[in-house]
């Protein structure tokens, strides 16, 4: 008979790699092991092997380690993974991405980010032929109808915890949200607000629901503002280089690529603000990450936005470029305006924390383990 619970979690997805999925199982994991009642429960993590030095550093030996090179979105995580889970014999299993496998059968968390998918879906939508991208597109309907349905969910954000119990009709009780919270990295080593230059700040993919569009098109309105896109490389970068030759406004836009994490502070704290344009998010951390280094945001005021930011951004309606510029110039010709934005935005952040986080996930641990 066992001492202690066994809980497996799916952590493939670790570390800023994987982007904010990456980031939560990280951040996610740190805070969980630091929990008073961590010892309650015998726990093993499953990561790829090239991850184990970076777990090693930031984990130490606090969780037990199976590494796999079962990748995830692949037949193999669907027909490989549920044996290796099993052959674990784990009590509870937490998927921290939204796919879990059909053949897997035991007691399981699925941390669903978003459902952004079930909005923005098409052609324009992926890097895929047509004939390969629709059958996978199916395939991912079918696995998250089958993981709503079959185990209890977190989501970051209330938005798609009403959404999900409305559109699927699952019970409230077996949803529960888990706010997220800046990666540490982010936190300014001091508390000094530099004196704004004239350019903006997008961060972020490319994607279509990103509507980065509606910034180039603010640009056009904005003469003397200048644009930074951070953002690694991707099909959907020629895409948006098209458009600013449409435009005519080349030198008004500047594309950096991949910043290092290091690297972010001086470009916000520089940077007049951060725009967060996008027409859906699970939870966008990218907003709170730019109050953290004093860089005003101003958003897009769809989805679950209003829910996490509250009244610590200027708001503008996505679909509207003038609305936007608006806003710009009035951080450009109020610095008193930018000044409240940033000490909004320094207590806004204190209202999430990883630790929050993780005690709020820790009790649905033990409440599914009942």
């Amino acid at each position: 008979m066992k001492d202690k619970l066994h809980i497996v979690i799916d952590a493939r997805l670790y570390g800023p790699k994987h982007t904010g999925i990456g980031r939560y199982t990280k951040n996610l994991l740190i805070a969980i092991s630091n929990l008073k009642n961590f010892s309650h429960f015998n726990f093993t993590i499953i990561i790829y092997p090239e991850l184990l030095q970076d777990v090693r550093r930031d984990l130490g030996d606090k969780f037990n380690i199976v590494t796999t090179d079962i990748r995830h979105y692949t037949l193999a995580e669907q027909f490989k993974l549920p044996a290796l889970v099993k052959s674990l014999n784990p009590d509870l299993v937490h998927f921290t991405n939204s796919y879990k496998p059909f053949l897997y059968l035991g007691k399981s968390i699925v941390t669903i980010h978003d459902l952004i998918r079930h909005f923005s879906k098409g052609a324009d939508t992926t890097t895929k032929q047509p004939l390969l991208y629709w059958p996978k597109y199916l395939g991912y309907l079918a696995i998250t109808h089958y993981t709503i349905r079959t185990c209890h969910l977190i989501v970051p954000s209330n938005y798609w915890r009403n959404y999900i119990i409305h559109k699927f009709n699952i019970e409230p009780t077996l949803i529960t949200t888990t706010h997220e919270a800046i990666d540490p990295n982010f936190l300014a080593s001091d508390n000094i607000i530099l004196k704004p230059k004239n350019y903006v700040i997008y961060t972020g993919n490319l994607y279509p629901h990103k509507n980065i569009d509606v910034i180039l098109k603010a640009l056009k309105l904005l003469p003397d503002i200048k644009l930074k896109i951070i953002s690694a490389r991707s099909v959907f970068t020629k895409r948006i280089e098209i458009l600013i030759q449409k435009y005519h406004i080349q030198t008004q836009v500047e594309t950096l690529g991949y910043v290092k994490d290091k690297d972010f502070q001086k470009i916000y704290r520089q940077a007049l603000c951060l725009i967060h344009p996008a027409f859906i998010e699970g939870f966008s951390l990218t907003g709170l990450e730019a109050m953290a280094l004093n860089c005003p945001v101003i958003s897009s005021n769809t989805s679950c936005l209003p829910e996490i930011y509250h009244d610590s951004v200027l708001y503008f309606d996505p679909n509207n470029e003038s609305e936007l510029a608006r806003q710009v110039v009035q951080l450009t010709t109020h610095p008193d305006l930018r000044l409240n934005l940033i000490n909004k935005g320094q207590k806004l952040i204190t209202q999430y924390s990883w630790s929050k986080t993780a005690t709020e996930t820790f009790k649905v641990y033990e409440q599914c383990l009942k």
